[in-house]
């Protein structure tokens, strides 16, 4: 008769007390769960038991090398990509240079195509910079910006290379004030007008709207694409349409800066409310 009762409330005692002594195990696994892909900082563990305590800072050292590695593999293409630049350029004054100095129909359009070749070149070193910023430069300000100037500045740039009526820019009367870097939003910007420029439709208008609550989108005329195609746009190198000049990153920029900032990109074709098209639109930090 006393080990009918014992047994019960030992039993209990003891339940109780292995979930007590697991709960900060159980804290550390959920902090484990909640990290993103690409959060790769030291996971606190000073509550963790004993017993514990080395699994855990062998996990934050495994994290540690991780993070090591993946800034050298950005710093490296970010370096690469900037050395690149200033040969890039000489290279392509020489070919102009020849342009302009040869009379000889074949020696001039051989030395066009070449120009052409390392401006194509230049874009990728550009776009290879804004990938390394994207996945490892800081995104996030410690005071809040209007993003319509810079939404403004990045239109009237593109404007003068030649797309001057192509671009409708709508901006609310109000500001629209983000945490997020202006460089970052600027290139987020460049990239979706850029690409939507390059494969929309040349007799229709490029949409750029920036929204009171902070949302950007940006919006062409164009074949419909379709989701399995919408779904790989987003991955390095990819391209729906192979016959533009395009290098294949700046939706992968985009997209990489919108995990980033806490945000989704969404691709949408057709566009909403239309039979054609294509839009691009994420939420900004406000």
């Amino acid at each position: 008769l006393p080990l009918l009762v014992v047994l019960p409330v030992a039993l209990a005692a003891i339940i109780l007390a292995v979930r007590f002594s697991l709960a900060p195990l159980r804290r550390y696994r959920t902090r484990l769960e909640a990290r993103s892909a690409r959060d790769l900082s030291e996971v606190p563990a000073d509550d963790l038991p004993a017993e514990i305590g080395p699994l855990a800072a062998t996990l934050n050292n495994l994290l540690d090398r991780l993070r090591e590695a993946f800034e050298a593999e950005r710093s490296f293409a970010a370096n690469a990509a900037h050395e690149l630049r200033t040969p890039l350029a000489g290279a392509i004054a020489q070919a102009q240079r020849l342009r302009s100095e040869t009379h000889d129909p074949a020696i001039n359009a051989r030395a066009a195509e070449i120009e052409a070749t390392l401006k194509r070149l230049t874009r990728m070193s550009e776009r290879l910079m804004q990938l390394a910023r994207a996945e490892g430069g800081r995104l996030r300000t410690d005071r809040n910006t209007d993003l319509r100037p810079v939404a403004r500045v990045v239109v009237d740039d593109l404007a003068r290379t030649g797309a001057m009526d192509r671009i409708a820019l709508t901006l609310p009367d109000t500001p629209v004030l983000s945490d997020i870097d202006p460089d970052a939003f600027a290139i987020l910007c460049r990239n979706l007008v850029e690409n939507a420029l390059r494969h929309g439709a040349e007799t229709a208008p490029v949409e750029v709207i920036v929204t009171q609550d902070g949302q950007l989108i940006v919006a062409n005329d164009g074949p419909v694409l379709p989701r399995d195609i919408l779904d790989r746009l987003t991955a390095r190198f990819e391209r729906a349409n192979t016959r533009t000049d395009g290098s294949g990153l700046g939706l992968a920029i985009v997209a990489a800066i919108a995990d980033r900032i806490g945000s989704q990109l969404n691709l949408e074709s057709p566009r909403p409310g239309k039979s054609s098209g294509f839009q691009a639109s994420l939420r900004l930090p406000t």
